[in-house]
C-alpha cells in the first residue's frame, strides 16, 4: 500500500528575521538562516526592499574621469519657519539642495581634506564639526547663504572645540572628543552655538565619575529630559533633577548613572527612536532601553541573532565610516559597514521575546550616509543624494534570496523523499522566482523557476493580502512543482530578481514520502 503523504508548511517565513547564531536543526521555525534585500513588512510577509535613485545630477568635471562627487554625508536644515534645506558634503567639498547641489565654500583657514561631520541645528544655525577642524556654521538669514568657521562669526565667544561630536539638545550645543582631550564635553550657552564662553556655557569632566580608569567619549544622546555620554567602555548619563522643564540647568547637572562595561565604538551609530536611544557596541547593536529610575532593568543586544556577522563586520571596518540611521516610516534602523559592503536592518515594530529585533542584510548596499527627514529616507551616494524607492538600484536589478532553517519534519531518523513543492506568492504578473530545496546540509540544490502568469490583481487594501505601499497591481498566485531527491534534513530557499516591481513571499509547502530508517 502507497505511504500517505506528509506535508509541511513554512507560513509567513522568516517572520522572527535571520538568525545565524543558533544551530540550523534546533532554530526555531520562523527564522532564517539567510534573507538578502529583504524586508519583514507589517503584516508578517518576507518582501523585497526598496531600491534607490540617485537625484542629484551635479558632476564635478574632475580630469580622473570621475562624474560623480563622492558624498560622504548629508544632512537637513530646518529654519525657524519650518523650512527645509539639505547640505551634503564630500572629502572637500559642500554642497547645497538635493536635485541640483550647489557648491557652497566656507570661510575658513582650514584646508579640508576629510569629510567626515557631524551635524546639528540650533536657532536657525547648521554647525559642522570634524575633530581636527575649525567648526562652521550655515545660515541663510536674510535670504543669503552664510558658511563660515565659528571663530569668524560676529557673535561668537569663546574658543569652539575642535571636537568629533556635536549634539543639539535642551537649547544649547554639546561637544566632545578633541584630538588633545577625549574625556571633556563642552556646552554652549542658551539659544546660541558660537557662545562657548560667558552665560550659562561650560564643560563637564567625566574623569571623576569613570571607577574603573580612563575611558574616550564617542557619542553623545539625549533622552527623557537626560545628557547621554557614550564612551568606548562606558556610557554617562547627567541630569538636572528639574524632570526636563523645557531645557536643561547646567548649574544643577547631576551625575544619574554610570553604566559600566559597555559602550559606543561608533559616532554615527547613535540613533534616537523617540522611545530608545540605539548604538553599536564592541559586541553589536545595543539598545539603551531601561527607564533612568529602574537601574535593574537591562540593557538589550537587538542585534543577539546575527552578533557574530556584526561583529565580523566591524573588525574589518574602520570604526569612522560606519553610519546608520533609523526611519519611522520604514520602521527599521539601518547601519552599514562599507568595506564588507552590507548593511544590517533591524525592523523596530516589535521586539521578539528576548528582546531582539528581528534582522535582514542587505548585500552590496553600502551608503556613505543616511539622512531621514519626514516619511523620505535618502542615502549620500558617489553621484550625489539618492531616495530609498522604486525596486531598483539606479537602474539595476537585485537579488532577494530566503533560505529557510534546516529542519528534518519531525522525524530525524527517517529518510524523506520529497514529491511536491509549493510557494504562496505576491508579486507583479509575468515576475519570475525560483524555489530551491536541499539534502543534508549540501551547497547544491534542485532549483526549480516559476513565471507568475497573468490573472486576477489586487489592488492594496482589497483583500487580506494588502501590500501596504507597493505601487500597481499585484498577483497573488501558488506555484507548485513536482520535485526530486531524498534526505534526512531539508532546507528550503527562494530567490527572484527585482527589477521595478516588489515581491513578498507569503508561504511554503512540501509534500513528502517516509523513506527508510536510517
Amino acid at each position: 500500500m502507497a505511504k500517505q503523504l506528509m506535508s509541511s508548511s513554512i507560513s509567513a517565513p522568516a517572520f522572527y528575521g535571520l538568525n545565524t547564531q543558533e544551530s540550523g536543526v534546533t532554530l526555531q521555525e520562523g527564522f532564517a538562516l539567510q534573507a538578502d534585500n529583504c524586508v519583514i513588512d507589517k503584516y508578517g510577509r518576507l518582501g523585497s526592499r526598496k531600491g534607490w535613485q540617485t537625484l542629484s545630477t551635479k558632476k564635478d568635471g574632475s580630469a580622473n574621469g570621475n562624474n560623480g562627487v563622492n558624498l560622504t554625508g548629508v544632512s537637513n536644515f530646518k529654519d525657524v519657519v519650518g523650512a527645509d534645506t539639505l547640505l551634503s558634503f564630500s572629502v572637500n567639498k559642500f554642497y547645497k539642495g538635493l536635485t541640483n547641489l550647489v557648491t557652497l565654500t566656507p570661510s575658513t583657514g582650514d584646508t579640508i581634506a576629510a569629510g567626515n561631520w557631524q551635524t546639528a541645528t540650533l536657532n536657525n544655525h547648521h554647525y559642522f564639526f570634524q575633530r581636527g577642524y575649525l567648526p562652521l556654521v550655515y545660515t541663510n538669514d536674510g535670504g543669503a547663504d552664510t558658511f563660515q568657521s565659528i571663530v569668524t562669526h560676529s557673535g561668537r565667544a569663546g574658543t569652539p572645540p575642535s571636537a568629533h561630536t556635536v549634539l543639539a539638545a535642551y537649547g544649547r550645543l554639546w561637544a566632545a572628543d578633541t584630538a588633545t582631550n577625549k574625556n571633556t564635553v563642552s556646552f554652549t550657552d542658551v539659544l546660541d552655538g558660537t557662545a562657548w564662553s560667558g552665560g550659562t556655557s561650560g564643560n563637564i569632566n567625566i574623569s571623576s565619575v569613570l571607577t574603573q580608569g580612563m575611558d574616550e567619549i564617542v557619542a553623545l544622546g539625549a533622552h527623557n529630559g537626560f545628557l547621554v555620554i557614550f564612551c568606548k567602555n562606558n556610557i554617562i548619563i547627567y541630569g538636572d533633577g528639574n524632570n526636563f522643564q523645557a531645557g536643561m540647568t547646567t548649574s544643577s547637572l547631576t551625575l544619574v548613572e554610570v553604566i559600566e562595561g559597555v559602550g559606543c565604538i561608533a559616532r554615527d551609530s547613535v540613533q534616537n527612536t523617540g522611545e530608545d536611544i540605539l548604538f553599536l557596541s564592541n559586541t553589536g547593536i545595543r539598545s539603551l532601553s531601561r527607564t533612568i529610575q529602574e537601574k535593574s532593568q537591562p540593557m538589550r543586544d537587538i542585534s543577539k541573532n546575527v552578533r557574530d556577522d556584526v561583529i565580523q563586520a566591524i573588525n574589518s571596518e574602520n570604526i569612522n565610516l560606519i553610519k546608520s540611521t533609523y526611519s519611522p516610516t520604514n520602521a527599521f534602523y539601518l547601519i552599514t559597514f562599507p568595506t564588507s559592503q552590507q548593511t544590517f536592518v533591524f525592523d523596530t515594530r516589535t521586539p521578539l521575546e528576548d528582546g531582539s529585533f528581528r534582522a535582514t542584510i542587505w548585500p552590496s548596499v553600502s551608503p556613505k550616509g543616511f539622512l531621514s527627514i519626514d516619511s523620505t529616507l535618502y542615502f549620500a551616494e558617489a553621484n550625489g543624494i539618492a531616495e530609498y524607492k522604486g525596486y531598483q538600484d539606479d537602474g539595476s536589478k537585485y537579488e532577494m534570496a530566503y533560505y529557510s532553517r534546516f529542519f528534518d519534519l519531525g522525524m530525524a531518523n527517517v529518510s524523506k523523499i520529497v514529491k511536491k513543492l509549493s510557494a504562496t506568492t505576491v508579486g507583479a504578473t509575468g515576475q519570475t522566482f525560483a524555489l530551491k530545496i536541499g539534502y543534508d546540509y549540501s551547497p547544491v540544490y534542485f532549483s526549480y523557476t516559476f513565471t507568475l502568469d497573468t490573472g486576477t490583481v489586487f489592488e492594496y487594501g482589497i483583500t487580506e493580502y494588502g501590500i501596504g505601499k507597493y505601487s500597481g497591481s499585484v498577483l497573488i498566485d501558488e506555484q507548485k512543482a513536482s520535485t526530486q531527491g531524498a534526505g534526512d534534513i531539508i532546507q528550503i530557499g527562494f530567490t527572484t530578481d527585482i527589477s521595478g516591481a516588489p515581491m513578498s513571499l507569503q508561504k511554503i509547502s512540501l509534500y513528502a514520502k517516509q523513506g527508510k530508517v536510517l
